[in-house]
């Protein structure tokens, strides 16, 4: 059975469709259409990015935090490859929707439609056309944020996810500068804070690579590491402080990942004074979330790259 024609049978049944903690508008974007489709909540674990609030807004959603996931009949789990970005909120039994280059939730699903292509929104839209839904405006610019933000306002990306965003325009009249407006005040405080970030970062030559690290004041670290790694960077660590909380994520160049035998996950799991929180990810990225010193967690990251560049 096509994973379509089972979203086809949630109709009408209680369904939550559950996104990443700190959900990002991919992960908004198509848990909203979904749930437009099934007729559905949408619930995260914890909190959602600051920057979907504007996108929340438009799309008049409300998001159910902490949801109670045995309360439903179905949990469909969209834009998550680990257990750990769900939280307290793994359900025992759930469908799932993701694009990730890894995901370690699959062999706990019971279906799903997994493609690591460059949204989790484009695979939703192919959903959504397999089961002949006419897409209505909000649902569009939902999908459309998904996949604009998901390819860094197309800075990259594979073919699906631009023929994607240009049907989805087609099909419900929205401009590309419709869809870019939810995000221009973020983005002009977000780009301040990573010009900043990258200004002040520290580069360090291990073994023949490069290693930046930085803070930022503003919680887009994922965001922050990425534009670092564009920058050049072999391996691209930013942290961000929330209260007591500390959030870290990291990309890794294939090239040195591959001569290297390193994961970056495992890389997070092994450091020390890392092992008290949860890190998560994939061979070339990792994200970690615990309680702790900032400053003295990146200095032991890349104490362990040394180790490791160098042995």
């Amino acid at each position: 059975m096509k994973f379509s024609e089972t979203i086809a049978k949630l109709k009408g049944e209680r369904t939550l469709l559950l996104c990443h903690d700190q959900a990002d508008s991919d992960a908004i974007g198509a848990a909203y259409a979904l749930a437009r489709y099934i007729g559905g909540d949408v619930g995260v674990p914890q909190a959602v990015a600051t920057h979907t609030y504007r996108l929340i807004e438009e799309l008049e959603l409300s998001v159910i935090i902490a949801p109670d996931t045995a309360s439903y009949q179905h949990v469909v789990v969209v834009d998550a490859a680990s257990p750990v970005q769900l939280r307290e909120s793994l359900p025992t039994k759930f469908w799932f929707v993701d694009h990730h280059p890894e995901n370690d939730l699959q062999k706990l699903a019971l279906g799903g439609l997994y493609d690591p292509v460059s949204s989790t929104c484009q695979l939703v839209y192919r959903l959504l056309k397999e089961l002949g839904v006419k897409l209505d405006r909000k649902t569009g610019l939902a999908l459309a944020a998904g996949i604009m933000t998901d390819t860094i306002n197309f800075h990259k990306g594979d073919a699906e996810a631009f023929r994607s965003f240009g049907e989805i325009l087609d099909a419900t009249g929205l401009t590309y500068e419709a869809i870019q407006r939810l995000y221009m005040t973020d983005e002009r405080r977000d780009r301040g804070a990573i010009c900043q970030a990258a200004i002040n970062a520290e580069q360090h030559e291990i073994g023949g690579y490069h290693v930046l690290v930085a803070t930022i004041c503003e919680n887009i670290p994922t965001f922050a590491a990425r534009a670092l790694f564009d920058l050049g960077a072999d391996v691209s660590v930013v942290g961000y402080t929330r209260g007591e909380e500390v959030e870290i994520r990291m990309y890794i160049r294939q090239e040195l990942a591959a001569n290297h035998k390193l994961d970056a996950a495992d890389v997070f799991r092994n450091v020390p004074g890392m092992e008290k929180g949860t890190a998560w990810g994939y061979s070339l990225f990792a994200g970690y979330r615990a309680k702790g010193d900032l400053k003295t967690l990146l200095a032991n990251i890349v104490q362990s790259f040394q180790e490791r560049l160098r042995s």
